[in-house]
């Protein structure tokens, strides 16, 4: 009997809206936010009895091997906690939406579209085969590029609109080629069936041409949709677009990427290039745009390139093969980005973390930078083993934590008491491995967990980690830098977007 809840929540949306278009108060009711409770208490039960929903509408012929292939939708503890992330801020945009376009003679054009975006989002999280998944792709950027040229009268908005139209278009080429050949290869579209025989090693190694070409085929696709480089370009033009779009597409529409690769990863995970691929991949396109985001002076834009490195970040997590704090890194990174850009004129002031660490005001010296770094990699460390951290068993979380390490050794440098700041990062170690843990053992075979790694594979993922350390210490001498010639010619191509 639940399973038939499925459609009713993946309409909820729509239903939703349709009711509140002659009851407006609803907008404001606690009741928007029941579609978001439901599918929690919903994916709850599917965590504690380790089970799934299944709701089929229709089946169809296919081949002698595979005789069917479903239309349906299917409710497990991954999709389930996504979608209760995208109802949840859905509902929060949606309220604020609507008083944001009080005066806009076509609110309830925008109400409807963003209302179906959000179908096509949720129908896209609990496809059960790549044919549905592929129309409900379609469906969201369709949605989505109604939202981005609602205010027709901005020519930088229908400009954005346009790139982001043709990018979607070859990310769509791709997982659609990408879906052609996995069904040659695998004769079935439906997830289940590919990810058991995905596991057979004889399998893999017969068709590891096939497998290989698949694969990047489907990390190229997720590229294109979440704005990795280089097809980050249309996003950071996108800011003339209503804020509640900018709103529900940094922190939804734009994981639809990361969720590909995560349901996908034990196709990827069959293939150790695709891997090292979505590693390098995201670890460039976040140096890339933390660089740029630091010398940006529009809040906005400077939001924009957050997200381009956010996402680089949780495709570096994919390429690490911990899918499941890729997952947790959705889910944190929706939530934040929603209420940055909702409250976009006070975030900053509370993200800078003055209240508890007051900034010193002299300059750091040369040496600094090392010291705070050194400092927060060992608090960091000796967090994660007090709670039986084993670096040689979990070689992509080692190599993650060194990297979180760095950002917090920027709060230990700025702080003024360096104890506090050490501290801060010993808890933080803990906290990162225990909700790692817990991700973890929610996501128990719904993702792969990559932990063997042979002596190549290990050398180039250490290799990422100069990355992170030029890019702090870029970071921390960013004014010494641009007094020099050379810096600030360095400093406005970065400005502009780069070299590219």
């Amino acid at each position: 009997m639940e399973a038939y809840i499925l459609p009713l929540i993946t309409l909820f949306p729509v239903i939703y809206r349709s009711i509140a278009r002659n009851l407006p108060r609803l907008l404001f009711s606690p009741l928007i936010y029941l579609g978001a409770l439901t599918l929690a208490l919903l994916t709850l039960e599917c965590g504690i009895f380790s089970s799934r929903l299944d709701w089929v509408l229709l089946t169809i012929p296919l081949t002698s091997e595979r005789p069917f292939v479903t239309i349906g939708l299917s409710l497990d503890r991954l999709s389930g906690l996504i979608g209760s992330t995208v109802l949840t801020i859905g509902a929060v945009v949606s309220r604020f939406s609507y008083k944001y376009l009080e005066d806009d003679p076509h609110r309830l054009q925008f109400m409807r579209n963003l209302s179906w975006t959000m179908t096509s989002v949720l129908i896209m999280l609990l496809s059960q085969n790549l044919i549905v998944f592929f129309i409900s792709w379609v469906m969201t950027s369709y949605f989505l590029h109604q939202l981005l040229t609602h205010f027709k009268q901005r020519g930088g908005a229908m400009k954005a609109a346009g790139q982001k139209f043709w990018i979607s278009r070859i990310g769509d080429l791709f997982i659609l080629s990408s879906s052609v050949l996995i069904f040659l290869t695998f004769k079935t579209w439906d997830f289940d069936l590919l990810f058991k025989t995905v596991s057979d090693e004889t399998f893999v190694k017969n068709n590891e041409l096939a497998l290989h070409v698949a694969a990047i085929l489907l990390i190229l696709g997720a590229m294109a949709k979440s704005a990795q480089f280089p097809f980050h370009f249309w996003l950071p033009n996108t800011m003339e677009t209503p804020t509640p779009v900018s709103a529900i597409m940094h922190a939804g529409i734009i994981n639809g990427g990361g969720y590909l690769i995560i349901r996908m990863s034990p196709l990827l995970s069959a293939v150790p290039l695709s891997l090292i691929l979505l590693t390098f991949v995201g670890g460039f396109t976040t140096f890339y745009a933390v660089l740029i985001m630091l010398t940006q002076t529009n809040i906005k834009k400077s939001l924009a390139y957050s997200t381009i490195a956010q996402m680089g970040f949780m495709m570096l997590q994919c390429g690490l093969g911990v899918f499941h704090l890729a997952a947790l890194h959705i889910v944190g990174h929706a939530f934040y980005k929603a209420y940055v850009f909702l409250s976009s004129t006070t975030a900053t002031d509370f993200g800078r973390l003055q209240r508890y660490f007051p900034m010193k005001k002299e300059e750091n010296t040369i040496w600094a930078p090392f010291i705070a770094a050194v400092m927060s990699i060992g608090g960091v460390f000796c967090g994660a083993f007090l709670v039986g951290f084993s670096p040689s068993q979990k070689i992509g979380e080692a190599i993650l934590l060194i990297i979180l390490a760095l950002a917090l050794g920027q709060i230990i440098l700025s702080s003024q008491s360096k104890l506090r700041g050490f501290v801060l990062a010993l808890i933080f170690g803990v906290v990162y491995k225990g909700l790692g843990e817990g991700m973890e053992l929610l996501l128990d075979h719904q993702v792969s967990l990559q932990t063997q790694f042979n002596f190549f594979e290990v050398t180039l993922y250490l290799l990422i980690i100069p990355f992170f350390i030029v890019l702090y210490f870029l970071q921390n001498h960013l004014e010494l830098i641009n007094r020099t010639t050379w810096g600030r010619r360095l400093y406005v191509k970065i400005y502009r977007g780069g070299f590219f």
